[in-house]
């Protein structure tokens, strides 16, 4: 599985600090240690450090208490749903040629906004429940490509219920930083639209209607 370096970008724009910083960061003891936070909780205390490291420890802590409230509005509006009342999500980087994502950040938000990650398509008792595709090609060419992939998961629970999506901004859900509560409300927002509206399908992403 997959471990994404978290964004030193995301983490000095929202602190509202120089980019240039990022060479100071590098040369710290604590570099290895944040460089790979890929929880929420790592995340806070990465930005605690980087705040430390460059004197901004009250923007960096009231930073990430922001984002720990946030994650942990939707956790609590989650906790007492069934494990088996889940939606299984299955999700891709590119659909021709197909190439499934198993990344330990993505994994971990997975769970958070309550769903469950699946990483097969119909081999044993995978059957997903929806279909999140990260587009980093022109939307027209997605468009052209997705037909034909669908027709190859008819079976499947997605599309037979119409349950596709397409994550196409590229700034989210790629990579652990500021943006990780975002990046979970995004999913939670698609996982339990009757729960959650924070309108991101109007800049992130969009429903594929298949049929």
């Amino acid at each position: 599985m997959q471990r994404p370096l978290l964004s030193l970008h995301s983490v000095l724009e929202a602190l509202e600090l120089d980019a240039a910083c990022i060479s100071l960061l590098e040369q710290t003891p604590e570099y290895q240690e944040f460089i790979h936070a890929d929880t929420p909780e790592a995340i806070y205390n990465a930005i605690r450090t980087i705040g430390s490291v460059l004197n901004a420890s009250q923007q960096a802590n009231q930073l990430a208490e922001n984002l720990e409230e946030r994650i942990n509005i939707i956790s609590h509006k989650l906790k007492f749903i069934a494990d088996e009342n889940k939606p299984k999500a299955v999700f891709f980087r590119d659909v021709s040629p197909i190439s499934i994502v198993e990344d330990g950040y993505l994994a971990n938000l997975i769970r958070i906004a309550g769903g469950i990650h699946q990483t097969e398509i119909l081999t044993g008792e995978s059957n997903p429940d929806l279909l999140i595709i990260f587009n980093e090609k022109p939307i027209s060419q997605l468009l052209t490509e997705l037909p034909q992939a669908l027709s190859t998961w008819a079976r499947t629970q997605a599309v037979t219920n119409n349950q596709i999506y397409i994550i196409h901004h590229p700034g989210y859900l790629r990579r652990p930083g500021a943006r990780v509560a975002d990046d979970t409300e995004i999913l939670a927002e698609i996982f339990y639209p009757k729960y959650f509206v924070f309108g991101r399908d109007a800049d992130v992403w969009m429903k594929f209607d298949w049929q």
